[in-house]
């Protein structure tokens, strides 16, 4: 058991105090007769017709309670209150509501009258308490359960909370005492010493903490979670050779015990000792017993940056203990996904994220992670593929469609793309960035298929609902400026991509270009010139623009270099091969 586990068990007395109210506070409280509304109405000798009046109202509000209308509700319980102003019951009823909306200080005042008025009604000092605590009235809470303590002398949880409001209020002595009374009454129990030992703990008396674990192990030597409470304490309290000695003690009562294997490793992490952590922290995953989770949160602190980061060898060890310890949970492999991308052995991740999506065919984060490999490893086949399939468990996860567009436009199939889009825009939401991009697909498809208006129809689309889709305002005006078309807009487009992104190569060459089909060739070179020193290797296709740009400032032969320097770089355009063949700008205008 680790130090959280035990701070967890240790406090469980204490948190239990919330559940308590869950089955009991609600309920409704009839008054007398229902009516005979309370002993204060006959007393104040009500007439008949107004306790018939009261009778329907109070039913009226519980039903309306019921059905949750809680404001028409509380108007009912009100007009009860003007008939019988003492009526415990209906000021127990309008405090519940305001329980339910939050509203505890309201609901604190309706509820001390109530108890005022019938100070034996059990629901409504329970849901008192509940209301001191929300507002930290711990004190007030704690004579509360005293009260229900005298109340109901059989149940023998309202002193323990007593007990435990009292600490809480930093009455500690008061605490203590009555932690005492209990033991004398009802002997050592788990609750007392763990109660006292906190409070001791609070008070800064070690000894008296640490004699009332050791009580607990006297009374019952074989619980091993009472020595890990041991070794826990002197651990804060640096004593490692007794921390140490209380761990050993646990594996020896319960050798497969994966929490104190945890609790050892960490031990020994501590202590700089590594080696020695390791060989628990394995025995610990090997451990199939011990949660999953646990294990993960260990596991991801291990491979962060700093000291006890593993290396990659052990991180791999690691995963396939955890693997074969939960061989039917999917989430151990997920993790062996993140291992092998990070080692660029991206091959290797998308077959483990084949397997993990066998697993659990459920999980769209699985199908994303299969699809962004696709994507890195540009297998466009499988893209397209696996997208039909994902498609059909998430129909209405948008990148699905952005992704599939992507392997079938790096295809070719654009009208395959077109169908895509279709059923995308049918199925996501109508966020104006999503439907951006995905116009901006559908754009570059009828772009491709020579549909050349209604290409630039969808663009205008595009930059009217998201104006920073910088790939898409970026495509548009170099479309632009290749047919010659609206240079001006082409410009402006430009030229907005350019302030957001001004390192950005391939940006910068379509800015060059729109000044190339304006005839401003001085622009354009300090443009394309910008562009080829942002780029660590020679682009092929910014070359031959460099060429051309060149070209038309009667750099002719250097012209020629550029163009046969493009065709080097692997640019196998017949327009290029034109140009060199006859040293002359050839134009490439789309039809």
């Amino acid at each position: 058991m680790t130090g959280k586990e035990r701070l967890l068990f240790l406090m469980c007395f204490v948190i239990s105090l919330t559940a308590v109210f869950s089955c009991k506070v609600s309920k409704t409280a009839i008054p007398m007769k229902i009516a005979n509304i309370s002993t204060d109405t006959i007393e104040n000798q009500i007439s008949e017709e107004a306790l018939k009046e009261f009778e329907y109202l109070y039913i009226e509000g519980i039903k309306q309670k019921t059905l949750g209308n809680f404001d028409d509700a509380i108007k009912l319980f009100s007009r009860c209150l003007e008939i019988d102003i003492h009526s415990s019951a209906t000021l127990y009823e309008i405090a519940n509501i305001h329980v339910t909306k939050g509203d505890y200080q309201s609901s604190m005042f309706l509820l001390e009258k109530a108890v005022s008025l019938n100070p034996d009604n059990q629901y409504y000092r329970l849901l008192l308490v509940k209301v001191y605590q929300q507002n930290k009235l711990f004190e007030k809470a704690a004579k509360e359960y005293e009260s229900l303590s005298n109340l109901i002398p059989d149940n023998a949880d309202f002193p323990y909370y007593q007990a435990t409001m009292l600490a809480m209020a930093g009455k500690k002595e008061g605490a203590l005492a009555c932690y005492n009374r209990l033991e004398q009454k009802n002997g050592l129990t788990e609750p007392i010493a763990l109660g006292r030992q906190q409070i001791y703990i609070q008070l800064g008396n070690k000894p008296a903490a640490y004699s009332e674990i050791e009580k607990l192990i006297k009374v019952n030597p074989t619980e091993a979670k009472y020595y890990g409470l041991l070794a826990d304490m002197y651990l804060a309290d640096k004593n490692r050779e007794k921390a140490l000695q209380n761990y050993n003690k646990i594996l020896e009562i319960d050798p497969n015990d994966g929490f104190v294997h945890l609790s050892i490793a960490d031990f020994y992490l501590e202590g700089n000792d590594t080696i020695k952590a390791y060989e628990h922290i394995k025995l610990a995953f090997k451990n199939s017993l011990l949660e999953f989770e646990t294990k993960a949160q260990l596991y991801l602190m291990l491979i962060k940056p700093g000291p006890n980061k593993i290396s990659d060898e052990r991180q791999g060890e690691l995963l396939h203990i955890l693997i074969d310890a939960h061989i039917d949970d999917e989430r151990p492999r997920a993790f062996l996904v993140d291992y092998f991308q990070g080692k660029m052995q991206l091959e290797e991740a998308r077959k483990q994220i084949r397997i993990v999506i066998d697993m659990k065919k459920d999980n769209y984060q699985y199908w994303e992670r299969l699809l962004i490999l696709n994507n890195d490893l540009q297998d466009w086949l499988s893209m397209n593929q696996d997208s039909k399939k994902a498609i059909e468990y998430f129909p209405d996860q948008p990148l699905i469609y952005i992704l599939k567009s992507v392997g079938l436009l790096q295809q070719k199939k654009y009208s395959e793309i077109l169908a895509v889009i279709d059923s995308g825009l049918v199925h996501v939401k109508s966020d104006p960035k999503i439907v951006s991009q995905l116009y901006t697909y559908r754009a570059e498809a009828f772009y491709n298929l020579k549909r050349f208006n209604e290409a630039f129809d969808v663009f205008d689309k595009v930059v009217e609902l998201d104006p920073e889709n910088y790939m898409a305002l970026n495509n548009y005006a170099y479309y632009l400026s290749l047919r010659g078309e609206r240079l001006g807009i082409a410009e402006k487009l430009s030229a907005k991509v350019i302030q957001a992104n001004p390192d950005n190569a391939t940006y910068l060459d379509t800015y060059a270009w729109v000044f190339f089909m304006k005839k401003d060739y001085q622009l354009a070179k300090f443009y394309m010139e910008t562009a080829l020193s942002k780029i660590s290797q020679d682009n092929s296709v910014l070359v031959e623009h460099y060429g051309d740009i060149l070209y038309y400032l009667n750099e002719r032969d250097n012209a020629l270099i550029q163009w046969k320097k493009s065709l080097e770089k692997g640019n196998n355009s017949k327009t290029l091969k034109q140009k060199i063949a006859e040293k002359r700008y050839i134009e490439t205008k789309e039809n």
